[in-house]
């Protein structure tokens, strides 16, 4: 499995495709931080895991739709609190690895109106689980709260009233939608 490779920061950049200063910036606002080894003064190295790996291309993905970095660090926390819920009914969960596997469940971010993250995952052809509801930009308390899981199928109106779905997702956005897909961002990693 993947999850045991390390990577430099200059591994992350050649593989992303991105230069070292975009990720740098990353760090350093705190939106993602190396999971086995920081910085720790002049000269000194970071080390990233493989989940950092997903979580660079994750963030140099919102980037590029111009979300501002404190708005990405809040997905990538949202999408952390996920997995140690997912972990909680399936140990062994780990990302990117389980997505990246052939059968694997299809994991989708979702920004709400602009407002509020959701992630879905299901398996490909069947109705997928929601999950999120944290605001994008709320107070600081509200964005370190984990996900919650909403209870039967997707919902179909908006939680302030009985508008129906515009844009067919299963958070009920109004006006705009933002999705991009987990899996496929994890299924393009070269980890092998």
């Amino acid at each position: 499995m993947a999850s045991g490779r390390t990577f430099t920061l200059s591994e992350l950049a050649r593989n992303l495709g991105a230069p070292q200063h975009k990720l740098i910036h990353l760090c350093e606002k705190g939106a993602i931080a190396p999971e086995l080894q920081d910085a720790a003064g002049r000269g000194s190295s970071r080390l990233f895991s493989a989940r950092n790996f997903l979580e660079f291309a994750i963030a140099l993905r919102l980037r590029s739709m111009m979300l501002p970095v404190a708005a990405v660090g809040a997905i990538l926390h949202v999408l952390r609190g996920l997995e140690r819920m997912i972990q909680n009914d399936v140990p062994e969960f780990s990302l990117p690895d389980n997505l990246r596997d052939a059968g694997a469940p299809d994991l989708r971010l979702i920004i709400s109106d602009g407002a509020t993250i959701y992630f879905s995952l299901g398996d490909p052809g069947a109705e997928p689980k929601l999950f999120g509801g944290i605001p994008v930009d709320g107070p600081e308390g509200e964005r370190q709260a984990e996900p919650r899981v909403f209870d039967g199928p997707a919902r179909r109106g908006h939680p302030s009233g009985g508008f129906q779905n515009e844009f067919g997702g299963p958070e009920g956005s109004l006006f705009v939608r933002l999705e991009l897909s987990v899996t496929a961002i994890a299924r393009d990693l070269p980890l092998d």
